[in-house]
């Protein structure tokens, strides 16, 4: 046999043996699954000559007029067995007015949950947004490595700012009550709520803080098995560092929402991927 062909077939058996042991390599834990990366739903945010005083509603009426985007959520994963979503779907609408930015969520919930009490939690609804230009690959943790400006919206906070009443069921005691808190000659603990929102900042996962200026305002409605909620906030940041940024153009966004009928508080909630909004 001539050299050139013995040299032929040790090529060939190598090439055959790297492939071999790719493969291998490659189906050990079974067949590779393709992920196919999924592009991102965009939420337009159109002008109007629009300006919605929260104090006199918000305007259902003119939201019922836009096309809202159906967005998909997925529940938060937090231990095996996994749940399935509450609320699997929110509909979300946008527009700014050049002076303000709004944004008006709607699902379906079949309790109202605003009072707290042992084992009751509220209803709330939040939207998130990046604050890095690089904001890390979707993420089920709704947080990340980067820093976060995340509007919170409860229901218990929110009937707390707009009703003047007391959302804790004062026939029980539960952590987050003191009974006299009221009576007290200097009450150093209890909250002064400037907002139906909460507007906090986040770094990472698990370092959710209150900003010390509220700026951004929201207000919610239960109506026959819905939840509407709007928020509004100037579409100009007043701390460029901190606060969410409206430029023309794109810029990314996610949406929580839960369900305080079935427990869901904290981490425990149903998360959309992310959304591009993209701002006319």
């Amino acid at each position: 046999m001539k050299k050139s062909v013995i040299i032929l077939i040790c090529i060939a058996a190598v090439i055959l043996f790297a492939l071999l042991v790719n493969y291998g390599a490659t189906h050990v834990r079974g067949v590779p699954v393709k992920i196919v990366e999924q592009k991102a739903e965009v939420l337009e945010v159109p002008f109007f000559d629009k300006d919605i005083d929260l104090n006199k509603g918000i305007a259902t009426d003119f939201w019922s007029g836009l096309k809202p985007q159906e967005i998909k959520l997925i529940y938060q994963l937090m231990a095996l067995p996994w749940p399935k979503s509450s609320t699997p779907m929110v509909k979300v609408t946008a527009f700014h007015n050049t002076k303000d930015i709004y944004f008006y969520m709607e699902w379906i919930d079949e309790t109202e949950d605003k009072i707290l009490g042992v084992n009751k939690f509220s209803d709330a609804c939040a939207i998130m947004f990046p604050m890095d230009e690089k904001a890390q690959a979707p993420t089920l943790m709704m947080g990340f490595l980067g820093r976060a400006d995340i509007w919170h919206w409860k229901a218990s906070r929110d009937i707390q700012f707009w009703l003047k009443e007391e959302p804790v069921n004062n026939k029980v005691y539960v952590d987050l009550y003191y009974p006299f808190e009221d009576k007290e000659t200097l009450v150093v603990s209890k909250e002064i709520v400037k907002s139906a929102v909460n507007d906090l900042t986040a770094i990472r996962v698990g370092t959710v803080t209150p900003k010390e200026n509220q700026y951004v305002e929201g207000r919610g409605f239960y109506n026959q098995g819905v939840w509407q909620v709007v928020f509004k906030r100037s579409l100009k940041a007043v701390d460029a560092q901190n606060d969410a940024i409206f430029n023309s153009g794109k810029r990314l966004c996610a949406f929580a929402v839960w369900n305080g009928s079935k427990g869901e508080r904290g981490g425990r909630k149903s998360i959309s991927d992310w959304v591009e909004l993209l701002i006319k």
